[in-house]
């Protein structure tokens, strides 16, 4: 199983939908952007030159300058100022897919050829998450189900006959995760799944009746199981709706109930 020590998954969900943050950042950015500009065209120290382009990049991905952010993130590596600049381009993918999906294919087909061994902190390869973007393009929802209440059941069906292989055909092939409370989640598969979910299997497992808001993601939804083997009492396998339907796209491990997200 893959670990690592990252940031609370609750702090990044509290933070990470507040409308009046984001328009300080933005503001913030706005007020930085010459400031980036001049540094980047002063051919100064190269570490500050460096920062200021990732900066200068990273903002524009923010406030959803895709084309902007290509071009300096050109410049960048025309320069030699920035040698791992992938994810960024994966950035730069995302953010094209509702504005010019032609383009946003081109730039995840650049990622699978130009580095297919490329990986990020936690060892997955960019060229994989490229992939998983090329399915979400494409037509293919074979893994879609009709309705929260029917997944819900195809969740709980698995889950109290332990027969998690029959769950494959039901896994999303594009967002997929595996995760701990108090982490982030990792990109997984059916293999993992399986392994993780058959390990921790327990004589007395619980499912919640029906599936409710996730707290700490806008548009994430939960079924909530408990009593699975210590130290990971509760398992919460997550769900999304999309276009025609929802899919299932994967789970998070706790050793206690998650808590309501806290009231401003």
């Amino acid at each position: 199983m893959r670990s690592s020590g990252l940031i609370s998954v609750f702090i990044i969900f509290a933070g990470a939908f507040l409308p009046d943050a984001f328009a300080a950042q933005s503001r913030q950015f706005l007020d930085d952007e010459d400031r980036m500009k001049a540094v980047i065209l002063s051919n100064q120290d190269p570490k500050a030159v460096e920062r200021a382009f990732r900066e200068l990049i990273g903002g524009y991905l923010e406030r959803g300058s895709c084309d902007q952010a290509q071009e300096w993130l050109n410049r960048a590596r025309d320069r030699k100022m920035i040698s791992d600049g992938v994810p960024f381009l994966l950035q730069i993918g995302q953010c094209l897919e509702v504005k010019d999906p032609n383009r946003a294919r081109q730039v995840y087909q650049k990622i699978i050829v130009d580095y297919p061994d490329e990986k990020d902190e936690i060892g997955d390869r960019y060229a994989e998450s490229a992939r998983r973007r090329l399915i979400w393009l494409s037509s293919d929802r074979s893994w879609m189900v009709r309705s929260s209440l029917h997944l819900a059941r195809i969740l709980t069906r698995a889950i109290q006959g332990q027969n998690f292989a029959s769950l494959e055909k039901f896994a999303s092939k594009v967002n997929f995760f595996l995760g701990a409370c108090q982490s982030e989640y990792l990109n997984s598969d059916m293999e993992e799944m399986t392994a993780f979910l058959s390990e921790n299997y327990g004589r007395r497992i619980r499912v919640s009746r029906s599936i409710k808001k996730f707290p700490y993601r806008e548009g994430w939804y939960v079924l909530e199981t408990r009593g699975w083997s210590i130290p990971y009492h509760y398992i919460y396998f997550l769900v999304q709706p999309i276009k025609g339907g929802w899919e299932w796209i994967g789970a998070i491990y706790c050793d206690e109930p998650i808590p309501e997200k806290p009231k401003s």
